[in-house]
């Protein structure tokens, strides 16, 4: 992933870097956890202004998602392209929300706040939407998670680039 990132972030060159910090977050592939690498390791912006922008930004893709992925995909079931997406994409949900299914609000925010593969808010509000539930949960369940998410991958960043720095002697 970090080269991909690392290709983003290039692309994005001439932006200003909290704007790239923003993007990189809407984006389901990488989410608050790229927006947070970005910012510290690859932009040195300060921690304050990735976590900030980096938050900004997966609430700002995931919340649409959330309000909207039911009645759109109602009307996208009209497409016969769209809707075979839309099944792909509602049954590899299913599949994963029966962990989040057991715990419910709870289990939603965990699902979505620990940063491994196959997790975060996006795929979080597909599976809110998939299991019914009441959106305001699902908001609050998601946005919880986007913060302990970036929390997390900021403790990992930062760690990481204070060990290179003790390897390389700098302080």
């Amino acid at each position: 992933m970090n080269g991909l990132l690392d290709s983003v972030v290039q692309g994005l060159r001439g932006l200003p870097p909290e704007l790239i910090v923003f993007l990189i977050s809407t984006l389901p592939i990488f989410e608050i956890r790229g927006g947070v690498i970005a910012g510290l390791a690859l932009l040195h912006l300060p921690l304050g202004e990735t976590l900030l922008y980096g938050l900004l930004g997966n609430i700002a893709s995931v919340t649409p998602v959330l309000l909207f992925l039911e009645p759109i995909s109602r009307w996208l079931h009209r497409n016969h392209l769209a809707r075979r997406l839309l099944q792909w994409l509602f049954a590899r949900a299913e599949r994963k929300a029966a962990e989040v299914n057991r715990w419910g609000v709870l289990g939603l925010t965990i699902f979505v706040g620990v940063p491994l593969p196959g997790t975060g808010a996006w795929t979080g509000a597909i599976i809110a939407v998939v299991l019914g539930m009441r959106r305001p949960s699902a908001l609050i369940a998601c946005y919880l998670g986007i913060a302990i998410a970036g929390l997390i991958v900021t403790l990992l960043t930062l760690g990481g680039i204070a060990g290179v720095d003790h390897l390389r002697g700098t302080p």
